[in-house]
């Protein structure tokens, strides 16, 4: 692709990004594989996330959350006590 060429794609990106009213850069891996492992949690367990109460919602965000976390070595929940503790 020519240099000439190139300036027109990003400016014709620059334009599509002021019409959405800000700065718009593609995805990167991490947040793409961070979408499948999400839509993948939906579909075990078969919840919509478009219908989803707000309760499911918030039950496969955790899920994700937690998953991806484990997944990549993070520490999870120390700081969490235990709903059955007092």
């Amino acid at each position: 692709m020519s240099k000439e060429a190139e300036l027109k794609e990003q400016y014709q990106l620059d334009i599509l990004a002021d019409e959405a009213g800000g700065y718009v850069s593609p995805p990167t891996q991490d947040g793409l594989e961070y979408t499948d492992l999400f839509f993948s949690v939906c579909r075990q367990f078969g919840i919509r996330y478009h219908r989803a109460t707000p309760k499911e919602k918030y039950f496969v965000e955790e899920v994700t959350r937690v998953t991806w976390a484990i997944q990549h070595g993070e520490t999870v929940g120390q700081d969490v006590r235990p709903a059955f503790s007092a």
